[in-house]
């Protein structure tokens, strides 16, 4: 009986001994394409977040432009109808003088 303990023993050494360093391996091998799934994703996740911005930028930069040319016209529109009144104002004094 002790000699079986003694062989079944030395046999389940001999197994770890040459099983441990192929499941470092692995273990390793494991690790590894973690750390690459996980910078993967957090550039995937970074470039999502930066596109957004982007997008929310130019989009308040077209609004912006928007307001900015209906004010323009407006001022524009203004100032022509004022220069109108002003020469018809100055016609009718002429006509009654």
């Amino acid at each position: 009986m002790t000699k079986f303990r003694l062989l079944s023993t030395a046999l389940a050494a001999l197994t770890f001994t040459t099983l441990a360093p192929l499941a470092h391996a692995d273990l390793s091998e494991g690790a590894h394409q973690f750390k690459s799934d996980v910078k993967t994703a957090g550039k995937e996740t970074g470039h999502a977040i930066a596109n957004g911005a982007r997008a929310v930028g130019h989009g308040a930069k077209r609004a912006g432009h928007a307001v900015a040319h209906g004010a323009k016209s407006a001022g524009h529109a203004i100032a022509h109808t004022t220069s109108n009144g002003y020469h018809a104002t100055k016609q009718w004094v002429k006509d009654k003088t």
